[in-house]
């Protein structure tokens, strides 16, 4: 029963976000901010009934589904910036912020998928996620970025989002793709680890396209606008999804 509960609620979830980017490619209102704020609504009650019918998932889910709700502020504050443009600072500060700590949790959550992490692991994760913001920092205003007042604040957030990614392309590698390749059994829980996997990196990608809408000239374009929302609620519900594996 509530296996097809989550099937029902993915399909609502994908009207709600189509019905919400018909609405945003039309123009930022508060209509549009209200219809985001619901698709985002979604994606945290799929991770609760995803909770609900594995428990023994908890631990990690809990941590998801906190990190779910910060961000369906962060989603709030960032489409309020486009209709009170008087308070476009304030909001895109509160928006980022909010985004910060919700990955937080994320990180959280994948430490708390695989326990058996041990310091060198640890350390190349970290090392790989801060690698990776100083090289796109250094070449951002190559690529026509202009961070502005807000450079402190992106780098230390794409630190953080990038740590969710190495962490859990680590985590897979070492107790998934490595064990099989030394002639042990796949692990039950390898489709969880790709899932988890595939909602961090196409979450980067989803902010990848937001910084370009943001920081780049010329790149809040329509298109944009649809790379950003679709990758967004798909790494969510992929998130959500490893919860259920």
């Amino acid at each position: 029963m509530l296996k097809g509960l989550f099937i029902g609620l993915s399909v609502a979830f994908v009207v709600c976000v189509i019905v919400f980017l018909v609405e945003r490619l039309k123009a930022c209102s508060i209509k549009a901010t209200v219809l985001k704020a619901t698709s985002s609504l979604f994606f945290v009650v799929l991770a609760c009934v995803a909770v609900a019918i594995k428990p023994e998932n908890l631990d990690f889910g809990l941590m998801f589904i906190i990190g779910m709700v910060i961000c369906t502020m962060g989603d709030i504050w960032l489409d309020l910036k486009y209709v009170h443009k008087d308070f476009d600072e304030q909001y895109t500060v509160a928006g980022i912020s909010s985004f910060m700590v919700s990955h937080v949790f994320y990180l959280i959550g994948i430490l708390l998928v695989y326990p058996e992490f041990i310091g060198w692991q640890v350390a190349l994760a970290i090392f790989s996620a801060s690698s990776i913001a100083i090289v796109e920092r250094m070449i951002s205003k190559k690529t026509g970025f202009e961070y502005g007042k807000f450079k402190n604040l992106t780098f230390v957030y794409s630190i953080v989002i990038m740590m969710t990614v190495t962490f859990s392309l680590n985590g897979m590698n070492a107790f998934g793709w490595l064990p099989m390749l030394g002639g042990a059994e796949m692990p039950a829980v390898l489709p969880r680890f790709v899932a988890m996997n595939m909602g961090t990196l196409i979450f980067a990608l989803s902010d990848l396209s937001l910084s370009i809408a943001f920081f780049k000239k010329g790149g809040n374009t329509k298109v944009n606008v649809v790379i950003i929302h679709v990758t967004y609620y798909l790494a969510q519900f992929l998130l959500a999804l490893s919860i259920l594996m």
